[in-house]
């Protein structure tokens, strides 16, 4: 299966995800792929839009102590959320080359998705992994990390692609 990320600016990326309505061979594939994509990007999480598709799928590896160990979310829902995350800097592989600083992640979540088993599970974090997925749920409504910027830092992040691209004519 052919999947590239799709880079700010792409439509897709503002598309909302559909619910996957079932967990076949093609989902698998799709998420094996995701997670390939993910490492060979060097992300640490992959939503279905940034690979031009409009399914809600995500993957995730924070790789902690060094060990691939993936969380695969299928239809995956934020159940509750608390506190306010600190404000800390963000980057996306839509977004190359850019982070920025956001500030309205809450501290801690609840999720609810299934696995590749359809099998459903919960997952309650209140440290980075919350601000992860987040950041990947926001991606199957069509938010990206920017859009949680300021006014001003968003003006400038606009400011900062344009030359940034149109050094190298994609502009």
């Amino acid at each position: 299966m052919e999947l590239e990320v799709k880079i700010y600016n792409d439509p897709i990326l503002r598309k909302k995800a559909k619910d996957v309505k079932e967990i076949d061979d093609r989902i698998i594939k799709i998420l094996d792929t995701m997670k390939d994509i993910m490492y060979q990007k060097q992300g640490i999480g992959l939503a279905a839009e940034q690979v031009g598709l409009t399914e809600k799928l995500v993957v995730i590896d924070l790789r902690p102590n060094g060990k691939n160990e993936p969380i695969e979310l299928i239809n995956p829902v934020i159940l509750e959320s608390e506190g306010v995350y600190e404000e800390h800097e963000e980057g996306c592989l839509s977004v190359p080359g850019y982070y920025g600083s956001v500030k309205d992640r809450k501290q801690g979540v609840k999720v609810r998705y299934l696995d590749r088993d359809a099998n459903e599970q919960i997952i309650e974090t209140d440290d980075f992994l919350s601000v992860v997925l987040q950041h990947e749920l926001d991606h199957l409504n069509g938010v990206l990390f920017i859009d949680r910027m300021s006014y001003a830092r968003r003006i400038m992040f606009k400011k900062q692609w344009k030359k940034m691209h149109s050094k190298r004519g994609e502009v």
